[in-house]
């Protein structure tokens, strides 16, 4: 459970950090940040379950700092408040704004507890959840933080989220895809499949090329990423073949074969389907768009 304080008082900091760290929330991860600016950049790397933050700030706010997550397109990024503000019109703001609680200095613990439980209620759930046996939807990707890191280091400082999407379908990947098959050494038959919208393919690769964001949206609008994005998108591919599950007695497992195909292959919209090991995701980049893909199991 990743969450991230703001505040410009370290003592506030210290109190908000104990009443969790207090609470059955199990195995907490917790950054800290003195203001909204140095929050919004921790937002892109740590990646938060939730973000507590005070209102009045030096440098950015956290309204100021709730809205810019909105506008960048982090809608999904959870957000309560502690804080002295009182102004009806301003907590208006922040609730429409998608403000989870707001909740004012000085608060009891029982009070910040309360909400805090009901904000994460649902990551709970999914973090103490037994993992799904053989033959359920288990993950095709042994780590999203290793893939997460796996993008990182394709774009650098370029931000980026990347959103869990279970259940899509073949139809939702934006045509043409870069399908990748990957084989398991010594052996013939295919051990996975992958496979990159156009979107992803110009987001990946527009972001390994440091592109600025005009070119890589004309090419998501056409469909049609350049040769240089399609390098990009080829080596992410490539280096995302450690990064498959596999079991203990499978040898290791590489790329075999990718190519840019203009029509949905049917073998993987059929293993999707069945909902066996697969891993699927948008990837969000300010300024760029939102691409898609997947990973299945064979």
């Amino acid at each position: 459970m990743r969450v991230l304080i703001v505040d410009d008082s370290r003592a506030i900091q210290a109190i908000i950090q104990r009443v969790l760290q207090s609470a059955s929330l199990g195995p907490l991860s917790i950054e800290l940040a003195m203001d909204g600016e140095q929050a919004l950049r921790l937002v892109n790397s740590f990646q938060p379950d939730l973000v507590i933050s005070d209102w009045h700030m030096p440098k950015v706010g956290g309204l100021e700092m709730l809205q810019t997550l909105r506008q960048i397109g982090m809608h999904d990024v959870k957000v309560g408040f502690v804080t002295t503000e009182t102004a009806p019109r301003h907590l208006d703001q922040a609730r429409s704004n998608g403000a989870l609680f707001v909740i004012n200095k000085p608060f009891k613990d029982e009070d910040l507890l309360r909400e805090v439980q009901a904000a994460l209620a649902q990551r709970v759930a999914e973090l103490a959840a037994p993992a799904k046996p053989a033959g359920g939807q288990a993950p095709a990707i042994e780590s999203v933080d290793a893939l997460s890191q796996l993008i990182k280091s394709l774009l650098r400082d370029i931000p980026f989220r990347l959103i869990p999407a279970p259940d899509q379908k073949l139809a939702d990947l934006k045509l043409p895809h870069n399908l990748a098959m990957y084989v398991a050494e010594g052996q013939k038959t295919p051990h996975a499949l992958a496979a990159l919208d156009a979107n992803c393919c110009c987001i990946l690769g527009g972001g390994g090329a440091q592109m600025q964001p005009m070119p890589v949206r004309a090419a998501m609008q056409t469909g049609a990423p350049t040769a240089e994005m399609m390098k990009f998108a080829d080596q992410f591919l490539r280096s995302a073949a450690g990064l498959l599950s596999k079991d203990s007695s499978t040898p290791e497992v590489g790329l075999k074969v990718v190519n840019l195909v203009p029509k949905p292959f049917e073998k993987l919209g059929t293993l999707m389907e069945r909902g066996l090991a697969r891993s699927d995701y948008r990837l969000s980049v300010p300024g760029y768009g939102e691409g898609r893909l997947v990973f299945v199991r064979v």
